[in-house]
């Protein structure tokens, strides 16, 4: 009866695909191109993601099928654009959080800082602008754990920060 029982538990995971969706770090990553404001660019993130447009940026979010549904999952990502560029140093005044890692490069900055709203609780925000002119194209990213337990500081948020400085002009 035992090996029944474990023969059934073993087939009952596996038909319902073994654990959940594909983790988008494992994915590889995609050059989508897009147009915003009239402004073209190019940006770098993982297969699976889907565009989505508003008044204020062209988001994409990562979604997966968990058994026959469709969910959403971190990382969010969302382009756009401002007329007027700011630096690092204006970006940090604005924020009430400690940064947990920052950089001005030579064509913009980079920003990200623990989620306010969901403190302790491994979920983080990303700030970033690519300068074009006088105005910028903005990389504003969220990221939190698609898994129970994961480090997203150590080893999520480093990977959505290269997505948002993969961030270009076209």
């Amino acid at each position: 009866m035992r090996t029944f029982l474990a023969a059934l538990l073993v087939a009952s995971v596996v038909g319902c695909g073994g654990g959940g969706p594909t983790h988008w770090q494992e994915q590889p990553l995609e050059t989508i191109e897009g147009t915003f404001k009239g402004h073209t660019y190019s940006i770098e993130i993982p297969k699976g993601m889907v565009k989505g447009s508003d008044t204020y940026s062209d988001e994409y979010q990562y979604k997966a099928k968990r058994g026959d549904e469709l969910y959403v999952f971190a990382p969010s990502i969302s382009v756009g654009w401002t007329d007027k560029k700011e630096n690092l140093g204006d970006r940090l005044k604005s924020e009430k959080e400690t940064p947990v890692h920052q950089e001005q490069t030579a064509d913009g900055h980079i920003a990200a800082f623990e989620n306010s709203a969901y403190k302790g609780k491994e979920d983080y925000v990303v700030y970033a602008q690519r300068y074009v002119g006088e105005g910028a194209l903005t990389c504003n990213a969220r990221v939190y754990p698609m898994k129970k337990g994961e480090n997203v500081k150590a080893k999520l948020l480093p990977l959505v920060q290269k997505m948002c400085l993969s961030l270009k002009a076209k």
